[in-house]
């Protein structure tokens, strides 16, 4: 056909599309499925009107399935998914994705060998193919009828890595089918291939992700750029996870979780939705193509010919779906101790495994060598047909049916809310337009007569302690909001951001009692950061490096602080706002907030203290950071609403951008005195010859640790010495029951672990940083080499090991130390 002819051809089918998606509403079937009736129909009329004839020559081929389609519906499905709520139910994601899949394969494939007669390993490739779910009829339903978000990630988790184990499996199954022969050999081969195509695929997956989101950094890309980014990221993440013979689904899914996760940190929230909507509409086109061409592709009179084994077909489909999905889903929920998947949502679940575009494809990219290709084909279209005409159109009754559409205590608060807020605004409004004498007294009585009917509360009052959770969540809900705009105003950085976040979101899940909101345990970003310090506190090729870390700590803790206070405030302005809750309850919420702003207001002030200068410097260069910021994205806004032209809008920014290239960098180290000073002034080397001190000076390294932080634990291996510059430490030991005694507290000139200096590499005691704190870190060869040209020190580091051991041997016989 002439392009010209293609183009009209396809801009046909989308403008059916168009059509389909209106009359959606008034029709009980989803958008998808209309569209195959559509199709279906649309092909019938071509093979009999000449002008619609064209439309035959459209085919549904495997390479536009699975090259053009599939990584667009990949993408979009995977950067839109609540990853943390994925990550949370993964193990029985990938239990229904891998496990329940080759179950359903086995069952699919041994039932038609047994009942139709169908060789074994081509029965076993159809069971492969047509095991594979495809949730977008379902998902969309599910977003419709408000079903929970849970069962929603895991529909949709499952498809997305069921259709990467389909694809697998299925190249192994045919590579064995046109062999002739299943040998040992093969099925050996096939069990080492299958983990090593997935994990190939999640590592391209990943490295792609990251690369393409450091490259969008350093660049500094534009929203245009950033999106052809993210289609670049789609296709290259498939087609070079299939050169490598790798699974190009878990690539596209792995590069999309990766992208969104960085993504989020450092795009505004405005830029993150017009991606959203531009990969809406990319996957809106793929997917009304593809389900019209599904209806073309179908041709009723030659499925009709096959009916019994069809009928076999879809029987063994259904049970290989029920029997995975009731026996092992809940026994891994069990298992990792997960909150309960209902018997309801397993129905939903079992009856809603649809099957779309992918098991076509697959089945027609069957080489014409296997002899039951053609048998298999209809099989496949038979099957997909069943669940998009019957499954599909029956998915909301059952919902209904089920309850799982009904609203929970805490949906109906939140409707209640958002009547109320409606209603609010709609009375300031007709208020200010009565004020410009637009509307008369008499009209805005009767159109608020007429909110308060529309926008009326309904149901029954909340009960108390739904009420005390709904009002636990509309703070944290202020706390997101304040937190967002801080991070979009420069206020605090990407990592910041995503810690916050995290520990926000674990906050908001968290009961709530009597007593108040249960304290969070440590975020996996504060776990990995004390991990980190562990690994490199004692190590002297890391010190440089450990400093450096520290130093950036110090900056974000400052930055988590400032963040927190405001965060605080937005929440207890919301707990003030909020009629609905008992006033005992409301004060015994705020006071865990007003705990938290105390608490973060006073390591705000023990900084102050500790680093006046620092921290001077610190707020000078943060504000005038945000304040630059602020500047040019209000020149961004006045450019886009023509305010501003574009000369003028490019010598604002060039200003902006050279201003923001001179601030030096944030997180700086604390200013302190000259290395040298601070050696003399410490008992253990004050008398030694100036050229010693000054060399000893030079390869000390400069360490700081903030609250909480463990320098040196006891039993670990140590060989450095540190002197306390500024703040305070204690020392602890664990006395012969195991219990922690301290030995006593550490100041400025103070030292500590001088035992390791003199050969005892274990550490004898735990210190504990008790306020931020700059210490130098003195390494024991650097010390033991001075003290080959100054037997003074050797002697003065035995004298305070001795003293030191005395006073631990007093602690454990419990005399106070």
């Amino acid at each position: 056909m002439p392009i010209a002819d293609n183009i009209l051809v396809i801009s046909g089918m989308l403008a059916v599309a168009v059509i389909a998606a209106g009359l959606v509403r008034r029709v009980p079937l989803p958008y998808t499925v209309l569209l195959v009736v559509v199709g279906m129909l649309l092909g019938g009329l071509a093979r009999k009107v000449d002008v619609l004839a064209p439309l035959l020559a459209f085919r549904l081929t495997p390479d536009l399935v699975l090259y053009v389609f599939l990584p667009v519906l990949i993408f979009e499905s995977a950067f839109n998914l609540n990853a943390r709520q994925l990550i949370k139910d993964l193990a029985p994601i990938l239990v229904l994705a891998v496990l329940a899949l080759l179950v359903s394969t086995a069952i699919i494939g041994l039932g038609l060998w047994a009942v139709a007669g169908v060789g074994l390993v081509s029965a076993l490739l159809f069971g492969a193919l047509i095991s594979a779910t495809d949730p977008v009829a379902v998902v969309a339903l599910f977003r419709e009828l408000g079903v929970s978000q849970r069962l929603t990630v895991l529909v949709e988790g499952e498809s997305l890595l069921n259709d990467a184990t389909a694809i697998v499996l299925f190249k192994i199954l045919l590579a064995i089918a046109l062999g002739g022969v299943l040998t040992w050999t093969q099925v050996t081969q096939g069990l080492v291939d299958f983990p090593v195509v997935f994990l190939g695929g999640a590592l391209v997956g990943v490295a792609i992700g990251i690369g393409a989101s450091e490259i969008v950094r350093r660049a500094q890309a534009d929203l245009t750029a950033l999106l052809v980014m993210t289609f670049v990221m789609a296709y290259a993440a498939f087609a070079l996870a299939e050169v490598l013979h790798a699974s190009g689904v878990v690539a596209v899914t792995c590069a999309a979780l990766s992208f969104a996760a960085i993504s989020v940190a450092r795009a505004s929230q405005a830029t993150l939705t017009e991606i959203r909507h531009v990969w809406e509409v990319a996957a809106m086109i793929c997917n009304s193509l593809l389900f019209l061409l599904m209806g073309l592709t179908l041709h009723l009179p030659s499925l009709l010919d096959n009916a019994g084994i069809i009928a076999a077909a879809i029987a063994l489909m259904l049970l290989g779906r029920a029997i995975p999905l009731y026996a092992l889903l809940p026994v891994t929920i069990r298992g990792f101790r997960l909150p309960r998947v209902s018997r309801g949502e397993q129905h939903v679940m079992w009856w809603g495994g649809l099957r779309g575009g992918l098991a076509i494809a697959i089945a027609l990219s069957i080489p014409e060598a296997l002899p039951e290709r053609v048998l298999i084909q209809q099989l496949a279209l038979g099957a997909v047909l069943f669940t998009l005409l019957v499954n599909a159109p029956s998915i909301r009754p059952l919902i209904r049916r089920l309850g799982l559409d009904r609203m929970t205590d805490e949906e109906r608060a939140e409707l209640r809310d958002g009547l109320d807020e409606g209603r609010q605004a709609a009375e300031d409004a007709l208020e200010r337009f009565r004020r410009l004498d637009l509307v008369s007294r008499r009209v805005q009585r009767h159109v608020r007569g007429e909110l308060r009917e529309v926008l009326a509360g309904d149901g029954p009052e909340v009960a108390k302690p739904q009420a005390l959770l709904h009002a636990h969540r509309r703070a944290v809900h202020g706390e997101f909001e304040t937190l967002a705009a801080l991070h979009e105003q420069g206020v605090i950085g990407a990592y910041v951001f995503l810690d916050m976040r995290d520990t926000l979101m674990r906050d908001r899940e968290s009961p709530v009692l009597d007593a108040g909101v249960q304290n969070a345990a440590a975020s996996p970003f504060a776990r990995l950061e004390l991990a980190l310090i562990r690994r490199l506190r004692e190590h002297d090729w890391a010190a440089g490096l450990l400093a450096r870390y520290q130093d950036l700590r110090l900056g974000q803790r400052l930055q988590r602080d400032m963040a927190g206070v405001l965060t605080a405030h937005a929440a207890l302005e919301a707990l003030r706002g909020d009629a609905q809750l008992a006033q005992g309850d409301r004060e015994r919420l705020a006071d865990v907030y007003r705990e938290r702003l105390a608490r973060r207001i006073g390591r705000i002030e023990a900084i102050r203290r500790e680093f006046p200068e620092y921290l001077r410097a610190y707020e000078r260069r943060l504000w005038e950071r945000v304040a630059l910021l602020s500047a040019r994205a209000r020149a961004e806004s006045a450019r886009q609403h023509g305010a501003l032209g574009a000369k003028g809008y490019a010598r604002i920014v060039q200003r902006i951008e050279a201003a923001l290239a001179r601030l030096p960098s944030i997180a700086r180290n604390p200013p302190a005195p000259r290395p040298h000073d601070l050696v003399s002034a410490v008992p253990l080397f004050s008398g030694l010859r100036e050229a010693t001190l000054e060399g000893l000076a030079q390869r000390a390294e400069t360490v700081g640790f903030l609250v909480n932080d463990t320098v040196i634990a006891e039993g670990d291996k140590g060989d450095a010495l540190y002197i306390v510059l500024r703040g305070r430490l204690r020392a602890e030991r664990k006395n012969a029951q195991g219990e922690a005694v301290l030995l006593g507290r550490l100041g400025e000139d103070d030292f500590f672990g001088e035992t390791a200096l003199l050969g005892e590499h274990l550490r004898q005691a735990t210190v504990t940083a008790e306020t931020p704190c700059t210490l130098l870190r003195l390494a024991r060869a650097d010390v033991l080499a001075l003290g080959e040209n100054e037997p003074e020190v050797l002697r003065r580091l035995e004298e305070a090991r001795a003293a030191r051991a005395a006073l631990a041997a007093r602690a454990e016989t419990g005399i106070d130390a």
